[in-house]
């Protein structure tokens, strides 16, 4: 991750500021709103333990000793080698799982308890994908070692997700809509 990389996420991530502008003016805004709100706190420390792991070195050790304190305050475990685009959002922090072997696009939305995980440890390669402008229901998980999800796919509620999802689709599991229609 580059530092221009990172100041971007923390724009759209952290900021309200729509437009990119002075960094001075963008790092204070960052600093005032993530000391306010659990959340925008969370993501501005992960941003960073993302670029310091980038680094190598000792930096790559502070990253990690950042990123075990942080699953322990916030009660989830993102873990910081995971490629996530700019535009992460999460609504609630307890119960967030996400592995390092995936690759997220822009404008993920994730809900509180779920999982993106693999299913075989101990594979040379995982492809796991998700698109951009993804929304993942509460309670939903995402499990296999090679999976495509496209972009604009809304996945509902308490889902298992284990094949490939096209783009411009909307998820759920069918049992769920038929408890909804009784």
């Amino acid at each position: 991750m580059t530092f221009e990389h990172l100041l971007e996420c923390w724009r759209l991530e952290v900021s309200n500021k729509k437009k990119p502008g002075r960094l001075v003016s963008l790092l204070s805004n960052v600093l005032r709103r993530s000391r306010r709100d659990n959340k925008l706190r969370f993501l501005f420390s992960y941003r960073l333990a993302q670029y310091l792991d980038g680094k190598g070195g000792l930096a790559r050790r502070h990253a990690r000793g950042m990123q075990q304190r942080l699953n322990l305050k916030y009660a989830l475990d993102i873990d910081i080698g995971a490629q996530i685009a700019p535009g992460l959002r999460i609504a609630h922090l307890p119960g967030v799982v996400i592995t390092r072997h995936v690759r997220i696009g822009r404008n993920f939305f994730i809900r509180q308890n779920c999982t993106i995980g693999i299913k075989t440890l101990g594979l040379e390669h995982y492809a796991l994908e998700i698109g951009d402008n993804v929304s993942l229901g509460a309670n939903s998980c995402i499990i296999a070692d090679r999976l495509r999800i496209g972009d604009n796919v809304v996945i509902g509620a308490m889902s298992l997700v284990t094949r490939d999802i096209p783009a411009d689709t909307t998820f759920y599991n069918p049992r769920q809509a038929t408890l909804l229609q009784r």
